[in-house]
């Protein structure tokens, strides 16, 4: 149909940091020579990220350690070296940890780095179980959406829903300030991670066109493209960032028909 398509394949390639099962480059600190076991072996994660190339799937990776995230980057390198790099526009989701030696990579490997933004600040799952298990030096690492934005990558907005909130404006809150959607403004946590709005607002509307091989008539308002767009009942550059998630939808239109209107907008 003309919302559903078949086209693409997720790879699981490693579990989450708190249970440790996430697929690290170095051991957990309270376990040592454990580095969390990936679930494939690099060996057939090549040889998988190539046939599904090959084939013409749009991969799409879950990959929460450093070591996964590697081994993705590995793998899609392995699927453009073998069939040609063609404008697949794989990409990997999650990326908690990234090793800073491959956040480069993204951007040379035309892979579009998937962050749920949402995360991206010291809530208890960070500071009681996340941080006392990766310690200090690595832990700057956790979400570099900062950094792999100021690459030139591409960045995707996701949700993990249901997991956790399907509302982007929170998220990209959180990318903004790096506290929790509920918080006053204060300090980031890792500032050097936080993006700007229009990296953001880019993540959730055209960036997410283009992942979707749909920027051509989706994304962005302009002529000729799909009328699918939101009214906010305030102007999101015009209020401090720590702000941005108390908008609310007053209308949304999909395809110029109206699914959604808040009461308070009358006819």
């Amino acid at each position: 149909g003309r919302r559903l398509r078949s086209t693409a394949a997720k790879i699981f390639a490693d579990g989450v940091m708190e249970p440790r099962t996430a697929a690290l480059l170095e051991p957990y600190i309270d376990r040592p020579g454990d580095r969390g076991t990936p679930l494939l072996e690099p060996e057939a994660f090549d040889a998988l990220a190539v046939a599904l190339d090959r084939a013409g799937f749009q991969i799409h990776v879950h990959a929460i350690g450093d070591r996964a995230i590697r081994m993705s980057l590995d793998a899609i390198a392995a699927a453009g070296r073998a069939n040609g790099f063609r404008d697949m526009r794989h990409h990997i989701a999650h990326l908690e940890l990234v090793d800073p030696a491959d956040i480069p990579r993204f951007k040379r490997l035309g892979v579009a780095a998937n962050f749920q933004a949402l995360w991206a600040y010291a809530d208890t799952y960070i500071t009681d179980l996340t941080l006392p298990l990766l310690g200090p030096a690595r832990s700057r690492w956790l979400y570099p959406i900062g950094s792999v934005a100021a690459t030139g990558a591409v960045i995707a907005g996701g949700s993990d829903w249901s997991v956790s909130s399907m509302n982007p404006l929170e998220a990209i809150q959180v990318a903004l300030t790096r506290r929790g959607p509920d918080a006053p403004p204060g300090e980031p946590w890792i500032p050097d991670e936080t993006v700007g709005l229009e990296t953001m607002l880019r993540a959730y509307t055209v960036n997410g066109a283009w992942l979707g091989h749909d920027e051509k008539t989706r994304g962005s308002l302009e002529p000729g493209k799909a009328a699918d767009l939101v009214v906010l009942d305030r102007d999101l550059f015009a209020i401090p960032p720590s702000q941005i998630a108390r908008a609310r939808v007053l209308l949304t239109l999909l395809d110029g028909r109206e699914v959604f209107r808040d009461p308070s907008l009358g006819n």
